[in-house]
């Protein structure tokens, strides 16, 4: 019960909803989501700690760069039964 806790508290946010729903197509290095959520590097850091830590997301390194995406299909499906769409992105890239 604690799990689903974490899982659902992790989503009571309006950027790591963002986020969330940024990955639903396709991952994205973390550079990326200063211009998708309009935050800072920092602020963006700690809400993938949160998503990662709920096991809504997992990560891998390339080189420099830490690319994100939704943890299995298990968990993408979860999400878009409680309503998480893709949205659009017109990121920059690194």
């Amino acid at each position: 019960m604690k799990d689903k806790a974490k899982f659902f508290k992790a989503l009571g946010d309006e950027t790591r909803l963002k986020i969330v729903a940024c990955l639903m197509d396709h991952e994205h290095c973390a550079c990326e989501f200063t211009d998708i959520t309009d935050k800072d590097q920092t602020t963006n850091s700690r809400h993938l700690k949160v998503l990662v830590e709920a096991e809504i997301l997992d990560y891998r390194k390339e080189g420099r760069n830490i690319i994100y995406r939704i943890k299995n299909d298990e968990v993408k499906v979860i999400l878009q039964n409680i309503g998480i769409e893709r949205i659009d992105t017109c990121c920059k890239g690194c």
